[in-house]
């Protein structure tokens, strides 16, 4: 499990808040993560929603799968969406419970509140309020709502633990959780676990799925299962994150539990959809080898002492020419990138030789 030491943790919630103020205020810049529109579709939204919804509310959409998969939600129901948004769930959320239900829109950056504020109050509903807070420490009483819905928020939450334990607490007897979010098949380790420009890009924040479920479980959660499992990175227009990701199995899961005492919950609608196996796939995807102009073999090295001999390498190349760096180590497939970005450099692709080695080609700044 992800754990990060206490001078860390207000870091990596600014690095989270800068990025997600950005794609708030400027959804078309263009993000590592899909975003708006096409990342509703990719993840599994329908058209027919859409039309339903301001653009306001999908223009800026961050999500990474569709939790309302879990099928959970009942007419009359107090739904809470931790990370709002936009306002893309809170608005759905509104609609699946109806004028005698309400929904409460729970979001850690103020540009993205403000947003769902203003299109709460350009076109309604009446039912839905939204507050600023943090998921460790929910603003709500204790048994107050229905249902829980999330959506790519929890990876980017320092203390899981604790986010979990305010779910239950708020949850009432019988209520249920619906979450999408991101899951590992491979362990993180190193120094960036505690990287918050890292942690704002979804994959160093997260967690073994298996862990994750117990969290969820010792939360005291019960019938908690996964859905389904959706290649989310596949579609990012960056080969950084995709080389992270895919080093790290990431991917996006669709998880739903019940607060005992549990009564029977209908089945979950099918995910991921049936086209997202011929998934958009960003422009840059093909795995390009550029002729490089230094090779740095670090076959059998570990991630720490590759990072000087890049940075020699590096220096004796002039800007625009092209390192290649060939790793075996696990820690290394996500250092090597990492480093990259850190250092202001271009990852141009990621070419996977085998199960175990990948070859990086960086493009001098």
């Amino acid at each position: 499990m992800v754990y990060v030491a206490s001078g860390k943790r207000e870091q990596i919630l600014d690095a989270v808040r800068a990025m997600y103020t950005d794609v708030a205020r400027d959804p078309r810049r263009g993000y590592h993560i899909p975003v708006g529109r096409a990342a509703c579709v990719l993840v599994g939204y329908s058209g027919v929603q859409f039309d339903q919804l301001p653009g306001s509310a999908v223009e800026s959409f961050a999500g990474v799968g569709y939790p309302f998969a879990a099928n959970v939600i009942r007419p009359g129901d107090t739904v809470l969406d931790i990370g709002s948004g936009s306002g893309t769930d809170v608005l759905l959320s509104a609609m699946a419970v109806g004028p005698s239900g309400q929904v409460i829109g729970i979001e850690l950056t103020a540009a993205m509140a403000a947003r769902l504020e203003e299109t709460v109050a350009a076109n309604g509903p009446a039912n839905v309020r939204v507050l600023e807070g943090n998921a460790e420490q929910l603003p709500l009483a204790d048994a107050s709502v229905d249902v829980v819905t999330s959506n790519g928020v929890l990876n980017l939450v320092p203390d899981k633990r604790a986010a979990f334990a305010e779910i239950s607490r708020v949850l009432k007897p019988g209520g249920r959780l619906q979450i999408a979010d991101i899951a590992l098949g491979q362990p993180l380790s190193g120094d960036c676990l505690s990287n918050p420009r890292l942690w704002a890009e979804c994959v160093v924040g997260a967690t073994l799925e298996d862990d994750y479920l117990v969290l969820v479980r010792a939360s005291g959660l019960d019938c908690v299962e996964t859905i389904g499992r959706f290649d989310y990175f596949s579609a990012s227009a960056s080969a950084e994150t995709r080389a992270i990701a895919k080093a790290f199995n990431a991917c996006s899961i669709v998880a739903r539990g019940v607060k005992p005492p549990v009564s029977p919950l209908p089945a979950p609608s099918p995910w991921p959809p049936a086209p997202a196996a011929a998934m958009p796939v960003a422009a840059d995807a093909p795995a390009l080898r550029p002729a490089p102009d230094a090779v740095l073999d670090a076959y059998g090295q570990l991630c720490g002492t590759i990072e000087p001999a890049m940075k020699a390498l590096m220096r004796a190349l002039s800007s625009g020419q092209v390192l290649e760096v060939r790793v075996d180590d696990r820690t290394a497939r996500l250092g090597v990138p990492a480093w990259c970005r850190l250092a202001g450099h271009t990852l141009v692709s990621a070419v996977e030789e085998d199960q175990h080695r990948t070859s990086f080609y960086l493009r001098k700044r």
